[in-house]
């Protein structure tokens, strides 16, 4: 009597060519290194070293408190390489006087901005503390507001400014970023970040 075993799946002819396949298809795509991946780390790679020797140039040169702002505003707000450089629409320093003014020329809703420019302000206010020969720092949005005629003009939607006086009373490591509306000298936002 001739027995009639099968050999296990694994055993089987196609389940072989198969498994050869399958390591084929990802040894080849372990090491394809296609352009397009190749320039995406590369930009990230050459980002992050950008990133720091700003930093490092920055700290090093004792840079002046209107670049400190203008590096501090391109890095937290925007979302596009684009949108960073093109957001600071001056950054000035004089006699103790720094005033930066930035733009936001893409507005998803009015809620969004007010929180970017808060929160930017926040960071704004507090790296200026940390420059004693600050004496005031002001802080100045513009977005591109439409009036009920549909005519679009870029205004002013939010302004902060702070004395040193006050910068020194603030301890920003328990803060609250909407008490900045309380306790700077001057703070004032367009109705149309108030509207619900």
């Amino acid at each position: 009597m001739a027995e009639n075993t099968k050999d296990p799946f694994y055993q089987q002819w196609w389940f072989i060519i198969l498994i050869i396949i399958l390591a084929v298809g990802i040894i080849e795509n372990v090491f394809d290194d296609s352009d397009q991946a190749r320039e995406e780390r590369a930009e990230a790679i050459t980002s992050a070293f950008q990133e720091e020797a700003v930093m490092k140039e920055i700290v090093e040169n004792k840079s002046t408190p209107d670049i400190i702002a203008a590096h501090l505003i391109k890095k937290r707000f925007g979302s596009t390489k684009e949108e960073k450089e093109n957001m600071v629409v001056s950054a000035e320093y004089e006699s103790g006087v720094v005033e930066v003014i930035i733009s936001a020329k893409k507005v998803s809703s009015a809620k969004t901005l007010k929180h970017a420019s808060l929160t930017t302000a926040f960071d704004y206010m507090k790296s200026m503390k940390s420059h004693p020969n600050v004496n005031q720092a002001t802080f100045i949005v513009q977005a591109p507001l439409t009036d009920p005629f549909g005519n679009v003009e870029v205004g002013d939607v939010m302004i902060v400014l702070m004395s040193r006086e006050t910068l020194e009373k603030i301890n920003f490591q328990h803060f609250k970023v909407g008490n900045l509306s309380t306790v700077a000298d001057i703070y004032w936002e367009h109705p149309v970040l108030t509207k619900k």
